[in-house]
């Protein structure tokens, strides 16, 4: 299995993460092409949006939504009234 790719996918896509004993709705923001790391299927990065609580932990989440489904290491990087915000590196 090779990883995922940038165009996997599509921003407005709601995915339901699963993180202790509750879901939680992670809508994909943005997504963004970076320099070429020689990974396989290109690098990129990838922008959540998500409740304003809780803040989860950084770790990996399995993201359940979209075409399929796939476990993404996501790190917050900011919070503000509209919620918190979620950032994954597939470099």
């Amino acid at each position: 299995m090779s990883g995922p790719r940038l165009s996997d996918f599509v921003a407005g896509t709601v995915y339901d993460v699963q993180a202790a004993d509750a879901t939680y709705p992670l809508t994909l923001d943005k997504g963004q092409a970076l320099s070429d790391s020689g990974r396989e299927n290109g690098s990129f990065r990838l922008e959540f949006l998500g409740p304003v609580d809780p803040i989860l932990p950084q770790a990996t989440y399995r993201f359940a939504g979209g075409e399929e489904d796939h476990d993404i290491f996501i790190v917050p990087i900011a919070r503000d009234a509209g919620g918190v915000r979620y950032e994954a590196i597939f470099y």
